[in-house]
Parts: structure tokens; C-alpha cells; sequence
């Protein structure tokens, strides 16, 4: 990367690095003199959508229900825009205790999200925002993490070396070369000063966000993983700040399938300082991201109240309305797992599966072992149509 297309009004510093390189390390944020005007629609449209999802989620009696498959989706996209790939049901399926063993080195990698995810959000009780809680959510992203994806990274630790981005897998054709070792630190610091500071109650947490997963990325701070923690980043700051008390609004999905606007977004900022462009398509992605996911979330409900109407119409055992309770928390599983959560025997767990598998609410996987009890209904309500 070189000074060519970098303008003087850039977000950043160009500064030597290897093979007689220049890295680029951002401003520190807020940017000076942004002008908010262009972009304040799309943030209204936003903010509703947002404080409608906040809404639903103080009415939900189980906010498991929801949040581990929206997490779950989250981790599936999150990771497919870096090269790992499986689908939900696949996903579902390994934690089941059940995985192709072509799959299993992703599945694993996609499930390591999830508990990264799972883990910071519960920092979040006795940390701000900060290099130690996004450290710690690194180095379980990246725990056991085979060779090919990451294991000559230290999981948790900084990079030591320094990366880019795009090209052919040298850094001089690199498209963007992210902040050098040296400066992360301090970079780092700058973003949980700018995330924390006292005056934050002036502004827009949205904003706030857009800015904060922009200069997450420019830094790129660690050696592998910095768009999975980037984009955890952003669910920590809305449960941070209480926008989202019940982390329900996961933006992966949809920044996937506009992946290449994503991506040239930021580096425009880096390259030309020109902010309202990014910031009205992260706006944009939140305010479509809520909408999906009210949509999921109100489909999820009718399916669980139908559900729950037709077998109790039927007078079927309490056990049963709590198999299907249970289900949209966790749509596969093995009828041990199902004894052992709901702290029943084998057997009345079998002959409630059985009873639900009739009514065509549960299938059976055969193949595997042990047998998967899958419901596919539960599935289908949490895809994004």
C-alpha cells in the first residue's frame, strides 16, 4: 500500500512498515468536524427499529429462547465472511455431539464463536469495553483452532507481525495495510477511551458503533479473527450501553450478503476520510438487521403458541409442552440430552419424542448416533426470508 489514492483528508496516518511499505493507522475517533445532517433519516429509521426489538425482548418470559439461535445464526455468517462455512442446522447438529468428519474442524471453529461471544457478553458484568474483554473473547475464538485457520496466532495476544489485507497474499499488492504491531496497543486504548468516555450520552449509540467497528477493523489488532471480533464488538456495545439489554440484534447475516459494500465502504474512509457513506450503510444494516429479526422473533412466538395450544388441546403430558418449550432454545438434540436438561427419565422423554415425531413436529435422524431429534419447524421460523 502506498500514498497513491490516500488524500491529506484521510482518517488516518500513513507510517513506514516492512518491505518498504506504509501501514495505516487511524485518528483517533470521535472524527473532527463530521457532519451528521445527511444521515440522520436512516438513523431514525434505526433507532425504531431498534427500540421495537428492545420492546419485544422485555416481553419475552425466556430470553434463551431467542438469543442462543440468533447467536448461533450470527456465528454461522460471522465466520462464512472469513472462509468458514456450515450451516445452522449443521451447527445445531455438532453441538448435538454429532458431526461429518469433513465438517467438524469448522463446525468447531463456528461453535468457538459462539462461546466468544457467549463469554464476553457475560464480561460485560465486570468489564467495560476494553483490550483485556476483547483479548479474552480472541482467545476463545481461537482456541483449538487448527494450523490452516489460525493456530500460528497467539490466541488472545496482539499481532506480532504485521498483516494486510487482500492482494495475492503478499504485502505489495496489498489492498489496505492495517495499523503496524507497534502502534496496536496504543490504537487499541485510544478505541476503549473513545467507547467509554464520560460524554457518550450526548451522542448516538448507533453512531458510536459505526465509528467503533470502523476503527476496530482499520487497526485489525490481531493476526487472524479481527472481522469475527469486530463484529462481536458491535453486540457488546449495544448490551453495553443498554440499547439492547437482551443481545438480540446480530448484523452478520445481512453484512454477508453485502459483503463487497461492506468492505469497500471502510477502506473509503481510510482512504478519503469520507464517513457518511460507511455510517449510513451501517445504519442502513441495523435498521434491516432489527427488522429481520422482529419478523424471526414474532414468527418464533406464533410457533410456539401454536405448538403449545394444539397439545394441550390434546391434554398431552406437561413433560411434552416442555420438550417443545425446550426446542426452540435447541432444535436438535438427542432424547438423552432432553432427559438429562429437563431432569427426566429416559423413557418419558422417548415416549413424548415418539408422540411429537407422530404429530410431525419432531423428526428423527436415523444415521446418526446418538439419534438427533430434530424439529424442522423451529428451523425454518428462524431463517431471515
Amino acid at each position: 500500500m502506498d500514498r497513491n489514492g490516500f488524500s491529506s483528508t484521510s482518517a488516518g496516518q500513513l507510517v513506514p512498515t516492512i518491505s518498504g511499505r506504509k501501514a495505516f493507522i487511524p485518528n483517533p475517533l470521535p472524527p473532527v468536524a463530521l457532519d451528521l445532517n445527511p444521515v440522520l433519516p436512516i438513523l431514525s429509521r434505526a433507532t425504531q427499529a431498534v427500540g421495537e426489538l428492545k420492546g419485544i425482548g422485555r416481553t419475552i418470559p425466556n430470553p434463551l429462547l431467542l438469543v442462543r439461535p440468533l447467536q448461533r445464526r450470527e456465528a454461522v455468517s460471522s465466520s462464512g465472511m472469513e472462509g468458514t462455512f456450515t450451516t445452522l442446522s449443521d451447527l445445531f447438529m455438532f453441538e448435538a455431539g454429532v458431526s461429518a468428519p469433513e465438517r467438524r474442524s469448522d463446525n468447531r471453529e463456528v461453535l468457538n464463536y459462539v462461546r466468544a461471544l457467549e463469554g464476553a457478553i457475560a464480561d460485560l458484568a465486570t468489564l467495560p469495553i476494553s483490550a483485556r474483554l476483547v483479548r479474552r473473547a480472541h482467545k476463545m475464538l481461537l482456541d483449538g483452532v487448527t494450523r490452516e485457520r489460525g493456530a500460528r496466532i497467539e490466541a488472545g495476544e496482539f499481532k506480532q507481525d504485521q498483516n494486510w489485507i487482500g492482494g495475492d497474499g503478499s504485502i505489495e499488492t496489498a489492498r489496505f495495510i492495517p495499523a503496524p504491531p507497534q502502534a496496536t496497543p496504543d490504537a487499541i486504548d485510544d478505541l476503549t477511551k473513545f467507547i467509554n468516555r464520560p460524554q457518550r450520552e450526548e451522542g448516538s449509540p448507533l453512531i458510536d458503533a459505526a465509528l467503533a467497528h470502523y476503527q476496530f477493523e482499520a487497526i485489525h489488532p490481531f493476526g487472524d479473527g479481527n472481522g469475527r471480533v469486530g463484529r462481536m464488538l458491535i453486540a457488546l456495545m449495544l448490551a453495553e450501553n443498554g440499547v439492547l439489554p437482551q443481545p438480540l440484534l446480530y448484523m452478520s447475516p445481512w453484512l454477508e450478503r453485502h459483503k463487497a459494500f461492506y468492505i469497500d465502504l471502510m477502506f473509503e474512509v481510510s482512504q478519503s476520510g469520507n464517513w457518511v457513506p460507511w455510517i449510513s450503510f451501517f445504519l442502513r444494516a441495523v435498521a434491516e438487521s432489527a427488522e429481520e429479526t422482529i419478523e424471526v422473533v414474532q414468527r418464533v412466538q406464533d410457533l410456539q403458541k401454536d405448538y403449545r395450544e394444539r397439545f394441550q388441546t390434546a391434554r398431552r403430558s406437561a413433560l411434552m409442552l416442555r420438550i417443545i418449550d425446550m426446542a426452540f432454545e435447541r432444535p436438535v438434540m438427542s432424547v438423552s440430552q432432553i432427559a438429562e436438561a429437563l431432569g427426566v427419565t429416559y423413557a418419558g422423554a422417548a415416549n413424548n419424542v415418539k408422540a411429537l415425531i407422530a404429530a410431525g413436529v419432531a423428526v428423527e435422524h436415523p444415521w446418526a448416533y446418538p439419534k438427533l431429534i430434530q424439529f424442522p419447524g423451529v428451523m425454518e421460523a428462524m431463517q431471515v426470508r
